[in-house]
């Protein structure tokens, strides 16, 4: 990731998120399950893009784990294909990311309460106090990578996503907004029974608020929330220019 860029083309809802993830578990349909209807795959179809639209934008990832969850704060900007952070696992271990889609940096938390809140702080941070790494199939990273694949610079392809199979599963409120839940697109070449790993929360507008993903071997999903309000512009460091 450090001095460098990977260009991602933008490919289907499918294609985007399931490519590169691997460790999947397929759940299945449940009792209230359907296929979608226009207007839902219509709303389905947006939301990336107005994922897009909405960045920089402010997101929490939550990965479970047997000792307690490790939960992400950051910040992503879509346009850059950029996004910082600060983590905070159980026990005393924290500090500050950041990532792309190619790869994740990690720094030292800053101050006495552990990683800082205020994650303008990554611009000031030698490039020295990065440690820079591919990802990993960890759940960890795997809710990074999630992060980096859930926006695109325009809609996708309404028919060819209802072909994919995505299901209406039921209706949820989140801070008193209502939400439709869907279990995304399938791959064409996927063998297994059921729906997709990924949930999708989104309002009546194609907006995105929650995402889920069921990772083999966690018996809780990997949950990305946008928390809403468009966020200050993500600092260039720890990335070259050029």
């Amino acid at each position: 990731m450090i001095g460098r860029r990977m260009r991602w083309a933008a490919g289907g809802l499918t294609a985007a998120l399931v490519a590169g993830i691997g460790g999947w578990l397929w759940p299945a349909d449940g009792p209230t399950a359907r296929p979608v209807t226009r207007d839902e795959a219509g709303r389905l179809a947006l939301a990336r893009f107005t994922t897009y639209e909405a960045s920089p934008a402010r997101v929490r990832i939550t990965v479970p784990g047997r000792n307690g969850d490790t939960v992400v704060d950051g910040v992503v900007d879509y346009r850059s294909h950029h996004a910082v952070g600060s983590y905070r696992a159980p026990g005393t271990d924290s500090g500050l990311l950041a990532w792309d889609q190619e790869g994740l940096g990690v720094a030292p938390a800053t101050g006495p309460g552990g990683a800082s809140s205020d994650l303008s702080v990554t611009a000031t941070m030698p490039r020295a106090a990065w440690s820079p790494r591919a990802f990993s199939p960890d759940p960890f990273d795997v809710g990074l990578q999630l992060v980096m694949r859930l926006a695109a610079d325009r809609p996708d392809n309404v028919q060819l996503l209802a072909e994919q199979g995505p299901r209406w599963l039921r209706s949820e409120r989140i801070d008193a907004r209502s939400y439709d839940v869907f279990a995304g697109p399938r791959p064409r070449s996927a063998a297994e029974p059921g729906d997709s790993p990924l949930t999708y929360w989104i309002d009546g507008d194609g907006g995105l608020r929650r995402v889920t993903v069921r990772v083999a071997g966690l018996e809780r999903p990997v949950t990305v929330d946008f928390t809403g309000g468009r966020a200050e512009a993500v600092p260039a460091t720890p990335w070259t220019v050029g």
